[in-house]
């Protein structure tokens, strides 16, 4: 290739490229057609004169992000940079914070589950739009990682109106359930799920240090659920290794409902770390929910799994 035929292809390609011409308007200039312009441009490209990058910022791997979607058939998933797997709430919770400031609409109504992961969320939430926050699990977990705390702090956050449930998330039997659910102090909040347009959930393994719900029920009962293959929950649904719901603790449940749930257009599930792959692949198999925020570490073993 002569000096001749550099400086045309030097001077297209930083037409096209950094003045933003486009490839019929530097034909016109040059008297060449548009594809003759294509051919140019892909010969630069060729002879290494034009090099593309595309540079992501950090903190998410993008292309992980992307085959993690794909695999599962989401509508988003992010898979989220965390050097220490052990330490993953914190990264987890700031990415959840900043995709629900980009999210969230002032038409929308906020459904909110309780976790340690959702708690780190709420310290990113500066600037999200005005929209109702509704409490869509009972509570459970130490104080300050309720769903109950999580709503209050997101509701202040966005300025809207907060549908709280001050009820445990699992009770006793299903009578003191149904009475929870239909006691004249929480209509309000019952009847906002089905106006619940976007809603983010923690995930939880089946043990006490990786879910709240095991401290709730007991160690035996606990044991039962997990003989019957239960391996991960979300908001108090249980779930075996292959999505497929364990019914068992529905009916004392105190909380939005698994039909409901399903009905919420847009559900952003949140959890990562060791222990957690088995059930993070449960819930993304289940359909109750179609994000999901992770870590790369967790996302790559998903991904070697199926």
């Amino acid at each position: 290739m002569g000096p001749e035929e550099l400086t045309e292809l030097v001077a297209i390609a930083r037409r096209h490229y950094v003045d933003g011409v486009s490839r019929v308007d530097i034909g016109n200039e040059r008297g060449l057609s548009r594809f003759k312009v294509g051919r140019i441009l892909q010969a630069a490209r060729e002879a290494g004169i034009v090099r593309i990058e595309v540079r992501a910022p950090a903190g998410i791997d993008y292309e992980l992000s992307e085959e993690l979607r794909l695999r599962y058939g989401l509508r988003r998933a992010l898979a989220v940079q965390a050097a220490d797997e052990t330490r993953v709430r914190g990264p987890l919770g700031q990415v959840a914070g900043e995709l629900l400031r980009e999210i969230v609409t002032g038409d929308d109504v906020l459904g909110i589950d309780c976790g340690r992961t959702l708690r780190e969320m709420t310290g990113h939430l500066g600037g999200i739009a005005g929209c109702d926050v509704v409490q869509i699990t009972g509570m459970g977990g130490a104080l300050g990682d309720t769903a109950t705390d999580i709503t209050r702090v997101v509701s202040e956050a966005s300025g809207g109106r907060v549908f709280s449930l001050f009820a445990p998330i699992v009770v006793a039997d299903s009578r003191t359930a149904e009475a929870m659910r239909s006691h004249r102090a929480f209509r309000s909040t019952f009847a906002a799920y089905a106006r619940v347009t976007k809603a983010v959930v923690a995930i939880g393994a089946w043990s006490h240090e990786l879910s709240q719900i095991p401290a709730l029920i007991g160690d035996e009962e606990t044991a039962r659920f997990a003989a019957s293959g239960v391996v991960g929950e979300t908001g108090a649904l249980l779930l075996d290794a292959e999505g497929r719901r364990v019914l068992g603790l529905d009916a004392r449940r105190v909380a939005i409902s698994e039909a409901q749930l399903r009905a919420v257009p847009d559900v952003i599930g949140v959890g990562g770390g060791r222990g957690k792959t088995t059930a993070v692949h449960a819930i993304l198999t289940s359909g109750l929910l179609n994000s999901v925020v992770t870590d790369v570490h967790l996302a790559r073993r998903l991904l070697r799994r199926r």
